[in-house]
């Protein structure tokens, strides 16, 4: 198929343009008749709006940076230790999310010297200037994300994109019309495809089947406050939360748990979710809750490899 081909030739070459890839993409796509997967596209080339989970790749590592003073000394640009937060406190401040456009993130790093910043609230200032020493207040504080790391968006969208382009063109081999290629792609599991390549195993962002569940690629293993933020995220109550927090710790020494499946307490509060789901009192569609709760599950357990 010709615009497979056009796909991969723009992706596999560095004077490529990865716009006209993605825009391609999308075209392609509507055309196989998985449209459904044009979210993550039209996002890389418009931006992630509002409180939309990124995935991995968009979520750099940050350095917390202010401007203090103690009335006699003042210190510029200084690092600002984190010990004295919470673990998970830490981690969303030590964690950037890039939800800009490429075209904005190719502007941002055009000049190579120096790093990104990214401001944070005053509300901030007091609880970072707890660990300061000699009368120190904090005066402004930021995130400092190094421009190579966010370089690195542009590989990771490029190299993704052209696995699942790959992949595809193998599944569906060298089909020459349009209508063919579709009949061809309905055949094999395509979302899948997509899925893996451009997200992976170890995130938890599933698109496909009609729906786009997006589940916190912000789930740590073993963190059960990573796991009821995003699950209050979604409209859980708390609970709903505090019930599931028991059943975790109820299945702690369940021999399900060890096989990599949920134990039976953990097993009788989905059923229980998706009970409300089914009857209004949880406000979401009964295939994406079901997803969403497996997912942020897995994730918490550890079981995406």
């Amino acid at each position: 198929m010709k615009l497979i081909e056009e796909i991969i030739a723009a992706l596999s070459s560095q004077d490529g343009s990865l716009t006209d890839a993605l825009l391609k993409t999308k075209v392609l796509l509507h055309q196989i008749g998985h449209k459904e997967l044009v979210d993550w596209v039209n996002n890389e080339l418009n931006g992630y709006p509002g409180k939309t989970e990124l995935p991995s790749y968009r979520i750099l590592p940050a350095t917390i940076i202010a401007n203090m003073s103690n009335g006699a000394w003042k210190a510029d640009a200084h690092p600002v230790p984190l010990g004295h937060l919470e673990e998970n406190n830490r981690k969303k401040l030590e964690l950037a999310r890039m939800d800009q456009s490429l075209a904005v993130l190719e502007k941002l790093v055009e000049n190579p010297k120096g790093s990104l910043q990214s401001p944070l609230d005053m509300d901030f200032n007091g609880i970072l200037g707890q660990s300061l020493a000699s009368g120190f207040v904090i005066q402004r504080a930021w995130r400092s994300i190094s421009k190579p790391s966010v370089a690195q968006i542009f590989i990771q969208v490029r190299s993704r994109l052209l696995d699942f382009i790959l992949e595809l063109k193998d599944q569906i081999g060298d089909s020459g019309s349009e209508k063919e290629a579709k009949i061809r792609a309905g055949k094999i599991d395509t979302a899948g495809l997509f899925n893996n390549a451009i997200f992976g195993n170890t995130t938890t962002i599933i698109v496909g089947s009609g729906n786009q569940q997006n589940v916190a690629n912000l789930v740590f293993k073993g963190d059960f406050n990573t796991l009821a933020d995003y699950l209050k995220q979604q409209g859980i109550e708390e609970a709903d939360i505090t019930e599931l927090q028991h059943a975790i710790n109820s299945d702690e020494s369940a021999p399900e748990v060890k096989e990599n499946k949920v134990g039976p307490a953990v097993r009788d509060w989905l059923k229980r979710m998706t009970g409300k789901a089914i009857d209004m009192a949880w406000q979401i569609e009964l295939g994406v809750a079901s997803g969403l709760m497996t997912s942020a599950l897995q994730q918490y357990y550890g079981w995406f490899k």
